[in-house]
C-alpha cells in the first residue's frame, strides 16, 4: 500500500432487533477512515473503528449515495448496528469487546469527469481527524482547492473540513524550446490545454504563453537556468500574485496554476540567463542533496 503525504487544510431507523443504548450517553468513536478512488470516480470507503466499548458509539458517514453496504468485525461476521437517517447518515454500534469494527461502502461516481479533469467537493465527517486518499495509477499530483500538491508515489492524508479534490489521470506533458543565443532551453507543460504562443522575455525575466480555455489545471516545468524563482504570476486582468512550487527537483521548478480564462499567463522570475552568477549551478546541486535528505525524514504513514 502506497504510504501517505499529510494535507493540513476544517427519529433512529433500526437494521436489528437488539436495543441500544440512549445516543446522549454514547462514547466518543476512535475511528481511522481510508478512501480509495478508482479510474472511474468510484470511491471505495473503510471505517475502521477501533478499541473496546462500554457505551454505543455513534459513527458518521461520508455524504453521498451508498452501495455495498457492510458492518462486519475482523473475521468478517456481520455485526448489528443502527442507522441515523440524516444527511449524512449515522451508524451506531452497541457496546461491544471487539477490538475492530469495519464500516464499508462504495460511493459510485461520487468523483466527476468534466473536460478530463476530475473533482469532488469532498466534506469529512465531524467525527473524525483525517482522511487518507488513495488514488488511481497515473495521479502522482492532486489539485486542493487550487492548490497543487505533488504526491508521486504516495497516498494522501488530509486534515480538516473538507476541500474541494481535482486531478488529472495519466496528464499529456507538451514541451516548448525557448532558444538562448547558443543554448536550448525546453520548458515542460503538464495540462489537458495546447498552450501556445509563448514567449521568454529575458530583459524582463519573463515567461509568457496563451491559454484558450479556463479551468484546467497546468503545471509548468520550468527549468531554473532559464528563470529562477520565486515568481509571480500574472494575467490579461493585470493581476499579479505569487505562486507556490509544489515540487523541485534541483534543476526544474514544478510551477502549478489554473486561469480561470481564455487569456494570456505570465510568469516573471527573479533572475534569467545568462545572469546566474559563478556559484549557482553548486546551489542546484547543494538544493537537491538538501532536499533528498529532508525527504528521507518525512514522517510517511
Amino acid at each position: 500500500m502506497r504510504s501517505l503525504l499529510i494535507l493540513v487544510l476544517v427519529v433512529i431507523a433500526f437494521s436489528t432487533t437488539q436495543a441500544f443504548g440512549q445516543l446522549n450517553q454514547s462514547d466518543k468513536v476512535t475511528e481511522n477512515l481510508k478512501v480509495t478512488i478508482d479510474e472511474n470516480g468510484n470511491a471505495q470507503v473503510v471505517h475502521q473503528v477501533m478499541g473496546l466499548s462500554l457505551k454505543p458509539v455513534q459513527v458518521d458517514m461520508i455524504n453521498g449515495t451508498m452501495e455495498n453496504f457492510s458492518v462486519t468485525d475482523v473475521n468478517g461476521s456481520t455485526v448489528e448496528y443502527a442507522t441515523i437517517q440524516k444527511s449524512p447518515m449515522q451508524i451506531v454500534l452497541n457496546h461491544s469487546t471487539r477490538n475492530m469494527t469495519y464500516i464499508k461502502y462504495e460511493l459510485p461516481n461520487v468523483v466527476t469527469n468534466n473536460n478530463g479533469v476530475w473533482s469532488w467537493k469532498y466534506y469529512e465527517p465531524e467525527d473524525i481527524d483525517f482522511t487518507d486518499f488513495y488514488f488511481p495509477s497515473g495521479v502522482d499530483m492532486i489539485w486542493a482547492n487550487e492548490r497543487p500538491v505533488y504526491l508521486g508515489e504516495h497516498g494522501l492524508r488530509q486534515h480538516g473540513n473538507g476541500f474541494t479534490l481535482e486531478y488529472v489521470i495519466n496528464e499529456p506533458t507538451t514541451t516548448q524550446n525557448v532558444q538562448w543565443e547558443d543554448k536550448n532551453f525546453v520548458v515542460g507543460m503538464r495540462t489537458l490545454l495546447q498552450p501556445g504562443n509563448y514567449v521568454f522575455d529575458q530583459s524582463q525575466k519573463t515567461y509568457a504563453f496563451d491559454v484558450d480555455k479556463g479551468n484546467i489545471p497546468i503545471t509548468v516545468i520550468m527549468p531554473k537556468a532559464l528563470l529562477w524563482g520565486p515568481y509571480q504570476l500574472a494575467s490579461n486582468q493585470n493581476t499579479t500574485s505569487p505562486v507556490s512550487l509544489y515540487h523541485d527537483n534541483g534543476t526544474h521548478a514544478w510551477i502549478g496554476i489554473i486561469p480561470h480564462r481564455a487569456e494570456t499567463v505570465q510568469l516573471t522570475g527573479t533572475t534569467a540567463v545568462p545572469e546566474f552568477p559563478m556559484f549557482v549551478p553548486l546551489v542546484i546541486a547543494v538544493s537537491a542533496v538538501v532536499l533528498l535528505r529532508f525527504a528521507g525524514r518525512l514522517n510517511f504513514h
